[in-house]
């Protein structure tokens, strides 16, 4: 039996526990995927990252796959596979380090890199209504809004532009099949008129905890920049900003209520550097690249103009509150000695 390095790559990726870096291990040691798929379970234990119990996973259920079996599976799903060997590939995806090799898609993928709009699961009205907002604005301006489709934020962003009839691509942690979560069923149908579902996870791929943060990756790498609505201290939607940090991309995050929980990540990630942004128009007009001060943070006038109190200032750029106060008043008579100088 000898398949195309198209079906090798579905086939290996219909494997659990081989993912990316294991197969670029594979592929190196043996020289060929044809040569790996064939090989006897002694060989396979001296790849780097595999081990006698993924050798042993792998021989045992080796027989069993068919790529061949799984391109029809998706076919009547109404979904195509694209592969790392195809030259329809998603360019964007292949700035990460270890691209996914295989992807499902359902719909159709986008040519250039969206947004990401990203937060929590369990957001605020506050936390939705802005997630709609400024996806509505994306959606607007012809920019595809890429989330993960979970509860919260994610949703929330996606029906947005879908409701706009706007582009938005969703990144799964499930297979097309057994998509999570189930009660988004019906706007995944929708996504899909426009924009597109993808996945990397096979139909043998069952839906664990560890899926999500394996496909902020992908989130990110669909992204020409990730905004953050709301996300806490812990909040998975900050893996998704370690990804685009590795990319080089842009990140930003919506400012809120000091003592919010909901907010505490994105506080800490506008402390680190991250651009501040409190309107949708800053997202591609370049506001967000101005007003930070010389530690990359954003600076006290762009923080007051954004509605920060004394003291949310004052944390937020970790200096006294009396320094603050001091500033405030003094920005406050710059500005209106200027306002006199332009009514003369």
């Amino acid at each position: 039996m000898s398949w195309s390095q198209r079906q090798y790559l579905i086939a290996f990726n219909m494997v659990p526990s081989i993912g990316g870096r294991r197969l670029l291990s594979i592929k190196e040691h043996f020289g060929s995927l044809e040569e790996a798929w064939h090989a006897p379970i002694k060989e396979l234990t001296n790849v780097e990252g595999i081990g006698p119990k993924i050798a042993e996973r792998f021989c045992t259920i080796r027989p069993t796959i068919s790529p061949e079996r799984e391109e029809k599976w998706a076919d009547g799903l109404g979904a195509r596979i694209i592969t790392l060997a195809d030259s329809s590939y998603p360019d964007y995806l292949k700035g990460l380090a270890v691209p996914p090799p295989v992807l499902y898609v359902r719909g159709k993928m986008p040519t250039q890199p969206g947004i990401a709009v990203v937060g929590t699961r369990r957001p605020s009205r506050v936390g939705i209504a802005q997630a709609r907002q400024f996806s509505s604005y994306l959606a607007s301006q012809g920019i595809p809004v890429v989330s993960g489709l979970a509860r919260g934020i994610d949703f929330a962003s996606h029906d947005e532009v879908v409701k706009a009839g706007g582009v938005t691509v969703a990144v799964l942690g499930s297979n097309l099949a057994d998509l999570y979560p189930p009660e988004h069923r019906l706007l995944a149908n929708r996504i899909t008129e426009k924009g597109a579902l993808i996945t990397e996870f096979s139909s043998c791929c069952p839906t664990v905890p560890g899926n999500f943060p394996r496909r902020n990756r992908i989130i990110a790498a669909c992204s020409q920049g990730v905004l953050v609505v709301q996300a806490g201290r812990t909040s998975g939607a900050l893996h998704t900003v370690d990804w685009a940090l590795e990319l080089g991309i842009e990140v930003w995050a919506i400012p809120g209520e000091i003592s919010d929980p909901l907010r505490q990540g994105n506080h800490r990630l506008i402390r680190q550097g991250a651009a501040l942004v409190s309107d949708p128009t800053e997202l591609i007009e370049g506001g967000v690249h101005k007003g930070m001060d010389n530690g990359n943070h954003p600076s006290l006038e762009v923080l007051y103009d954004a509605g920060y109190s004394p003291n949310e200032i004052a944390a937020t750029l970790d200096r006294p509150v009396h320094d603050i106060l001091s500033e405030i008043s003094l920005l406050q008579v710059k500005r209106g000695s200027k306002m006199g100088q332009l009514k003369k």
